[in-house]
């Protein structure tokens, strides 16, 4: 499986604190997500909010970006949200690699 980080931000027009159709999605969708990550293969590792700065941020395992893209379409979270998703590496992954490629300088 690979970590995939998703961010998803909005602005504040469509924050569920002030827009009552965004609110009821967030209200019935955010039960459904960990069933949904279930039906997708998808291990959230965590999901958080980053407060009044309209961002969510998902740590998701998954087996491909493909997954995470279903997840971010199917939770509705597009509807509301400009997202990106990012492969990442482990830290242990990234030390690795340095030496892999010709320094420039």
């Amino acid at each position: 499986m690979a970590t995939f980080a998703v961010i998803a931000e909005h602005p504040p027009q469509l924050c569920p604190t002030s827009n009552a159709v965004t609110k009821q999605m967030l209200k019935e969708g955010a039960g459904q997500i960990p069933q949904l990550a279930e039906q997708l293969g998808i291990n959230i590792v965590t999901l958080r909010v980053f407060g009044p700065d309209h961002i969510l941020l998902g740590v998701l395992d998954a087996d491909n970006i493909d997954a995470v893209r279903d997840f971010v379409f199917q939770s509705r979270l597009i509807q509301w949200n400009t997202t990106r998703i990012h492969a990442t590496y482990s830290m242990e992954e990234a030390v690795a690699m340095v030496d892999e490629v010709e320094t420039i300088f």
